[in-house]
């Protein structure tokens, strides 16, 4: 088995465990999630698993549970590697600046491209996202609830899941 089939294989088997993982985070990520103060929102990264797949020396594969405070914009930043997410709670306003990134609806097997001519794209609960390397973006939580997503991502091990790049969102 060639290396980018292993490479499909174990973000489909990653993927499909992060759809039948949403059901259970569901019901807690709001009673588990750490209140952020208005003074100083953070954006809370828990690894929920991780490790180095055989296939792919030198990359990490990591699930990981992002809660995103209300109201706060994270910068424009790009990831070393491919991330798919799914929205469990909350509403994404997801802008891409370079690249493409796509995002499948909830109930729907069809992806759509996200551009930077889209604009704003609105990102709800069970929608999927998919990220590819170099992807420039960034992404706002509008709302005063926090947004919890689910993601895998198959980055290199020694770098970190994001960089922050100077780039100036279109007004």
């Amino acid at each position: 088995m060639t290396r980018r089939r292993t490479l499909r294989w174990i973000l489909l088997l990653v993927t499909s465990s992060m759809a039948m993982t949403v059901g259970l985070l569901q019901a807690g990520a709001q009673s588990s999630t750490p209140a952020a103060t208005p003074e100083q929102p953070t954006v809370v990264r828990e690894v929920l698993a991780s490790g180095e797949p055989d296939a792919a020396p030198g990359e990490l594969l990591e699930l990981v549970q992002y809660t995103i405070p209300g109201n706060i914009t994270l910068p424009v930043h790009v990831h070393p590697g491919m991330q798919v997410s799914t929205i469990v709670s909350g509403e994404l306003i997801y802008t891409v600046l370079e690249g493409e990134a796509y995002v499948t609806r909830a109930g729907s097997d069809t992806p759509e491209v996200i551009t930077p001519e889209s604009g704003e794209t609105a990102i709800h609960p069970g929608d999927r996202l998919v990220e590819p390397e170099g992807l420039v973006h960034f992404a706002r939580n509008g709302q005063p609830e926090p947004i919890v997503i689910l993601t895998a991502s198959l980055f290199s091990a020694d770098e970190p899941p994001s960089t922050v790049v100077e780039a100036t969102p279109a007004a």
